[in-house]
């Protein structure tokens, strides 16, 4: 009995964790008080969707550890979190977001069964199908306008906050910094990443002459922060993924807005499937110039012993 509640409170709050990749149950914990701190009506949103991934991914057998990792709630959590965000509540609303909840999961399954990145691609794909379906009159009222479809909009609704915040559409300067604490008890080098991601988000988003009401509500900057995160880690070329991916995001970011898309966490997915096949390929191109002997070359010629200590764990 007591195995099986541990396993639940893991799969519980580490589904909260991993909407900013991070299987930590702490984390999680944190990342649903502070949606409560903006929103009730958002965090047990975000509690009953995430309720019903897991209980789906149980009763279809899927892998008990992946359950336990909470790789199967978080894009339930963002789902109910965004239905929430969109929509007042309805019966209509409720009846997607436990639809969306359940084949959100088998999708994740999928995608984890074959290796493939999906990210938060479930959480982004059925947002879009029920915001085109909850437009049908008379079956769900907007809480807010279509997001990002006319820009001076967006001034009456948008909090001023932190990017952290805006992952979870949480726009409170306090949310965002309990988020961002969140990532660095459980990965300090990857929430200094995010924070690092949100800079160079923001050069590039005055640099394309971006809304300045917008840059300051951390729109154009929480897919960095994401990006940061996941290509954050204590390595040098990790400077590298970060700062590639955070420029096709945070482009594509614009891109999408300008358009009149609903960008949702679309521009990190498309940069995470760009820096997937580069990854892929870095790490060939390392495990040649290994197998060569070309590392060890480098390192007699340019480093002192020290230095190649340092290096060989890069």
């Amino acid at each position: 009995m007591k195995e099986l509640i541990v396993h639940c409170f893991k799969a519980f709050f580490r589904g909260f964790g991993q909407i900013m990749l991070q299987a930590n149950a702490i984390t999680g914990i944190l990342f649903l008080a502070a949606i409560y701190y903006d929103s009730t009506e958002m965090a047990l949103a975000a509690s009953l969707s995430n309720v019903i991934a897991i209980l789906t991914a149980k009763l279809l057998n899927f892998d008990r550890q992946n359950i336990e990792n909470g790789l199967y709630g978080f894009n339930a959590c963002l789902i109910g979190v965004a239905l929430m965000f969109y929509f007042e509540p309805s019966i209509w609303v409720y009846v997607l977001m436990l639809l969306s909840s359940v084949v959100s999961t088998i999708i994740m399954n999928w995608a984890i069964k074959r290796e493939l990145p999906a990210y938060t691609f479930p959480f982004v794909i059925f947002t879009w199908v029920s915001l085109f379906i909850l437009s049908i009159p008379d079956l769900a009222i907007r809480s807010v306008p279509e997001h990002f479809v006319d820009i001076e909009e967006l001034d009456d609704f948008l909090i001023q906050g932190h990017a952290f915040g805006q992952v979870l559409f949480q726009g409170s300067f306090v949310a965002g910094v309990v988020f961002f604490l969140g990532v660095f008890i459980s990965r300090p080098i990857q929430a200094l990443y995010g924070f690092v991601a949100v800079i160079v988000s923001v050069y590039i988003s005055h640099s394309s002459h971006a809304s300045n009401a917008l840059i300051n509500e951390g729109v154009f900057s929480f897919n960095a922060v994401l990006c940061g995160i996941a290509m954050g880690e204590d390595k040098v070329r990790a400077g590298m993924y970060v700062l590639i991916s955070v420029i096709i995001s945070t482009y594509f970011d614009i891109f999408m807005i300008k358009y009149g898309w609903t960008t949702l966490t679309f521009p990190f997915v498309f940069a995470m499937w760009v820096m997937y096949p580069i990854k892929r390929l870095d790490k060939w191109i390392v495990l040649k110039l290994e197998e060569l002997g070309v590392n060890q070359f480098i390192n007699k010629m340019f480093y002192s012993e020290t230095e190649q200590g340092v290096e060989n764990k890069e």
